[in-house]
């Protein structure tokens, strides 16, 4: 191939000496037939010596490359790839994939994302008993741990505007994907245990999801999916991945603004680029976001025989095992006022509903030590999650804050064995961010103040790491985090926390067994990786 590219050289030599010759003018045809003989011989001269110098050239350049080529790679195919500036030339040998070892995507397939993250973790976690405990008195119970949280998965979009998502992650728990650095090195544990045993290193699917976007504006989804509601994790955790089916509508108005202004022209006629359109006044995003989760699976929903019933520990009723499925039902609708370049503003009204108690969750909620702490009973939740964002030079702001209440917290209080008790009904939350995570050197601080009553929100929903998924505590939490590239970022979490009434427990199920818990401190310090 090389010796090819010389010789293709000096014929263009040649030729451009012919073509010289050629274009001479027209004086040259008085001159005599000895001039020209003896030009044509200087040209040929000079022609010769050149093939001479490209003949070495070659010769050199074989020498070299069989010199430092070296054995052929045992790996694979391999071919040579040769590449010139001109003047000098290079080789190099680069694997021959085959068409059948490339990846292939279906035909249907418009566009395949691959995403995920790994989080390090150190974790610190204190309870303290009350004071007045009769046998362990202002004791604390606390929990150091190293933990790892990997997450990985794919996305895409297929033609006539379908969607899917998958992602797996580490640990089965619905409120975390946290595992526990040498949780499982007991004997007992899957695999036989030991130092650095994977009986808790597993997968398990977190998402799987199947949708529609075929209307303007209208979103379907089903399957197991991220949490389609503008919320906050006063009332439902981060990690929390809904099954059943979604149904979301947006639309945007856009006031002001306008088509961008015509080019002008220089004295010389030449066109001056136009500038950028006119910012709109406002823009308004309206939206409606709707669910049925499935809570509960009841099976089987028709036993034989007379149905099983049971007896409410804190009431004394005797009554009938549902055998129906329970669902949570959510109905939101909200709007974004968003004033570019100044402020914007949301707000997102929410209203959660639960068809019947659900065969796992038919014991009425209690919270108080020894009663219990999942039962999803009278639970009418209105939820009002807010924020509001602006700019102070190029660093972001925002206020975010949560109000909600239990519409039917009276009788889920006498359900409780606490009658007297139904004012403790609301949960609300007020917070101010400053900063961003998004490249490189950003940084972000945030802090809250949050207080959640022991009947105002679902105690399987709330966020598992500031308050331990606790209800009936109040107290404050702060986040700081820096981005050290494009992809890693760290974290450092606080929180504090103490009891609202002493009268109640601190109902709900966390990582730490004390209730009623006088005093909560959180501690965390994370290493984040992106992907």
């Amino acid at each position: 191939m090389l010796i090819s590219k010389f010789i293709l050289r000096a014929a263009g030599v040649s030729l451009a000496v012919i073509a010289s010759m050629g274009a001479q003018p027209l004086k040259a045809q008085a001159s005599s037939d000895a001039d020209r003989i003896e030009k044509l011989e200087r040209a040929v001269q000079a022609l010769q010596q050149r093939n001479v110098q490209l003949e070495s050239e070659v010769s050199g350049l074989k020498k070299t490359q069989n010199a430092f080529a070296g054995p052929p790679s045992q790996e694979g195919k391999m071919k040579t790839v040769r590449t010139t500036d001109g003047k000098n030339y290079a080789e190099k040998l680069v694997p021959d994939l085959s068409s059948a070892e490339k990846w292939k995507l279906a035909p249907w397939l418009t566009e395949l994302e691959l995403f995920g993250d790994l989080r390090l973790r150190y974790d610190y976690r204190g309870g303290q008993l009350p004071g007045d405990d009769p046998t362990h008195p202002n004791d604390w119970q606390e929990r150091e741990r190293e933990r790892y949280r990997l997450r990985l998965g794919l996305r895409g979009t297929l033609l006539d505007d379908w969607f899917f998502g998958l992602r797996l992650e580490t640990s089965a728990s619905a409120r975390s994907s946290n595992v526990t650095m040498g949780d499982d090195a007991s004997s007992s544990s899957a695999g036989g245990g030991g130092p650095f045993a994977k009986g808790s290193d597993i997968f398990y699917v977190g998402q799987a999801y199947g949708g529609y976007k075929g209307f303007p504006g209208f979103t379907f989804t089903g399957g197991r999916m991220p949490n389609p509601f503008v919320t906050t994790f006063m009332v439902w955790d981060d990690d929390i991945n809904p099954e059943g089916l979604a149904e979301q509508w947006k639309r945007t108005f856009v006031f002001g603004g306008g088509a961008p202004p015509p080019p002008s022209f220089s004295k010389d006629g030449k066109a001056v680029v136009a500038g950028p359109p006119p910012e709109p006044f406002l823009k308004l995003d309206v939206f409606a976001n709707f669910a049925q989760f499935v809570y509960d699976d009841s099976n089987p929903s028709n036993p034989i025989g007379t149905p099983p019933t049971q007896t409410q520990p804190t009431t004394g009723q005797t009554q009938q095992i549902p055998l129906a499925n329970a669902f949570l039902l959510g109905w939101q609708v909200g709007a974004r006022f968003d004033f570019p370049k100044k402020f914007y503003f949301q707000l997102a009204p929410a209203l959660y509903n639960y068809t019947g108690n659900g065969k796992d969750f038919s014991v009425f909620f209690s919270g108080d030590p020894g009663g219990n702490q999942t039962g999803i009973n009278s639970l009418l939740v209105f939820d009002i999650p807010a924020e509001i964002g602006w700019k102070v030079g190029k660093i972001p702001m925002r206020i975010f804050g949560d109000f909600a209440t239990n519409f039917e917290a009276d009788d889920r209080a006498e359900a409780a064995g606490h009658p007297d008790k139904g004012g403790d009904r609301y949960a609300y939350q007020i917070g101010l961010g400053i900063g961003q995570l998004k490249k490189k050197r950003d940084w972000e601080l945030r802090g809250f103040w949050q207080h959640q009553d022991q009947f105002a929100l679902d105690p399987n929903l709330v966020d598992t790491e500031f308050f331990d998924s606790k209800l009936n505590l109040e107290g404050v939490g702060v986040r700081a985090g820096y981005m050290l590239a494009d992809a890693v970022f760290v974290q450092l979490t606080y929180s504090h926390a103490w009891r609202i009434d002493d009268a109640l427990g601190t109902g709900g199920k966390g990582d730490l067994t004390v209730n009623p818990m006088e005093n909560y401190n959180l501690f965390q310090a994370d290493l984040n990786f992106k992907f």
